[in-house]
């Protein structure tokens, strides 16, 4: 194997690992069950996506997941049985079966928000303050890369 081929691939693998442990310490889990209601990862999505989303059919809810409509449906079961959203009919067509979130719903995502902004801010405080540009550049090129 060439050279150039084992610094990539020693490069990718180091990537990896290093977004493993970002994921890991951002997700819900990683919070310590301080914030997010015992949440799944895939359901704090659907719930922020259900926030940002006036009447949002459900199946809009499996967009940002990846999620077919079934998927999205399972999804949008569990956060209604939590009392995170509610299931209304759409205004524009009574046959499609929207959501909107509740105040439960709304005070789960400002918590898990300040949550993450402080560790957020916790965690550039301990990177030189010269690189946090770059930082925040290539995280952003890197998560936008991901919705192509």
């Amino acid at each position: 194997m060439s050279e150039e081929r084992k610094l990539t691939e020693a490069i990718v693998s180091e990537l990896s690992r290093s977004l493993i442990e970002i994921a890991w310490h951002f997700g819900p889990k990683g919070l310590r069950g301080e914030c997010c209601d015992d949440l799944t990862m895939p359901e704090f999505i659907a719930l922020e996506k259900v926030s940002m989303t006036p009447d949002c059919p459900v199946q809009v809810v499996g967009h940002p997941l990846g999620f077919t409509k079934s998927g999205a449906t399972r999804i949008v079961n569990r956060l209604a049985r939590k009392g995170l959203i509610d299931k209304v009919k759409s205004p524009q067509d009574a046959r499609i079966c929207c959501v909107v979130i509740t105040e439960k719903g709304e005070r789960i995502l400002r918590s898990a928000n300040s949550r993450y902004m402080q560790k957020f801010k916790e965690l550039l405080a301990k990177v030189p303050p010269e690189t946090v540009p770059e930082v925040m550049k290539t995280v952003t090129v890197m998560a936008r890369s991901l919705k192509r």
